[in-house]
């Protein structure tokens, strides 16, 4: 995994600016983002509305919340199928009969109104760790989800934390289920501790690790689903004495070929207190020249 220049910040907001007309008292912890139509569409961990924003991050009477679902909590990804007009939200982990604890994928019309859910089949040890991201691709007219691991190996604990292990699933829909087709390693050389979020552009893929504060972005094979190269990790900007700024990104999004958006989650109460300047906010990078 080759190390580049830090990313570059372009623009920044927190979402309580951008959501003038928001509920008080409720917090934006922001885990996924989908870039169409010029806005961008945020989900959040803590509550089943999506956000929709203007791309240009200025406050405006067309962002606002939207769509509800029968979920408790919220999700973890949002990504879009362009065919069907149909958007499909990630649940990370829910229990399942057996003790199993398997995510599930809400869908979701062009309106932002609830429609069904379908079970994510594979199985997870616990109900905070499973996936974290989630991207449609459409291939020989079946619609396929990448789901993107928290843990390396797919793991929880100090396994899940061992770097060179990063998982994507990949399922196919079925009538009633997601059905699981393969699993896709990322290069050994992606030395991350965590996966929080992932967005694919054609053979481009980003995963973003928020323990690290990096960004990795390598080329994909898709007829074989497989990797060209083993990519480039990116930071995101640092403090001025090298301290990670951005500890909490959870969503990112490409916008153009050399820009992209991320979100950030609230600041957790064991982390750096310097944390809470960049968390529950959107960002738009570009890339390093």
């Amino acid at each position: 995994m080759a190390r580049a220049e830090t990313l570059k910040l372009v623009r920044e907001s927190k979402l309580a600016a951008l959501l003038p007309d928001a509920p008080s008292g409720v917090e934006h912890e922001a885990s996924g983002v989908l870039v169409k139509e010029r806005q961008f569409f945020v989900v959040f961990d803590n509550h089943t509305s999506v956000a929709k924003l203007s791309e240009d991050l200025i406050p405006c009477v067309m962002n606002g919340l939207f769509g509800m679902a029968p979920v408790d909590g919220g999700y973890e990804g949002i990504t879009y199928n362009s065919v069907k007009n149909r958007y499909y939200l990630l649940v990370e982990s829910r229990r399942h009969k057996g003790g199993r604890f398997r995510a599930e994928i809400f869908e979701y019309d062009d309106g932002l109104s609830y429609l069904k859910s379908r079970p994510v089949e594979f199985d997870f040890k616990s109900g905070n760790k499973g996936f974290e991201a989630v991207c449609h691709i459409r291939r020989d007219n079946r619609d396929y989800l990448l789901a993107l691991c928290e843990g390396n190996k797919c793991q929880s604990g100090g396994k899940g934390r061992k770097p060179g292990g990063g998982r994507i699933q990949l399922f196919e829909k079925r009538k009633k289920r997601w059905a699981h087709v393969d699993t896709i390693k990322l290069p050994k050389s992606v030395l991350f501790e965590d996966f929080s979020g992932m967005t694919i552009d054609g053979n481009r893929v980003a995963v973003v690790s928020q323990q690290n504060s990096m960004l990795w972005i390598g080329t994909f094979e898709e007829s074989k689903w497989n990797w060209c190269d083993g990519g480039e990790a990116y930071p995101f900007p640092r403090t001025t004495t090298g301290k990670i700024a951005y500890g909490n990104v959870e969503g990112v999004a490409w916008i153009n070929l050399n820009r992209l958006v991320a979100v950030s989650d609230r600041r957790k109460k064991n982390q750096p207190s310097r944390f809470a300047e960049k968390d529950q906010s959107v960002h738009i990078f570009d890339l390093p020249e």
